[in-house]
């Protein structure tokens, strides 16, 4: 098994960091290699941008290709800056949500960052309902 995929979460506001603590709060454990940037209203791009790279510095990320970015809205400008970052490789999974965050606790991640958002994405989608 190779080097566990970094997993930086954008999204507006606290949600991400929110979603991040309730999840670790379910599963009894902190997960590793994690970090989460909130986006606030009058950020600019570039003040996003910098954001994201202190979050790849704490991870201590070295090659864009280790590392999966989840974001809260697809289209939007810290989903765009994200998938610039991993030069479009499609490490980018948009629209994360509580049971991706929970998967992601015990997802194999030495896989690598496109396996990883294909397993997140297995699990959020066939978590969401309408009855």
């Amino acid at each position: 098994m190779g080097s566990l995929t970094a997993v930086v979460i954008v999204t507006h506001g606290r949600a991400g960091a929110d979603m991040v603590e309730a999840a670790q709060s379910f599963m009894l454990m902190k997960i590793p290699d994690l970090a989460t940037v909130g986006v606030e209203p009058d950020d600019t791009s570039s003040m996003i941008d910098k954001k994201i790279d202190e979050a790849l510095l704490r991870l201590q990320v070295t090659g864009r290709e280790d590392v999966l970015f989840l974001v809260d809205l697809v289209g939007s400008t810290p989903a765009r800056l994200c998938c610039h970052k991993c030069k479009d490789q499609g490490h980018v999974v948009t629209g994360v949500n509580m049971p991706m965050l929970i998967k992601l606790a015990t997802a194999d991640r030495g896989r690598g960052p496109l396996a990883l958002g294909d397993d997140l994405v297995a699990t959020g989608t066939k978590s969401i309902h309408h009855e």
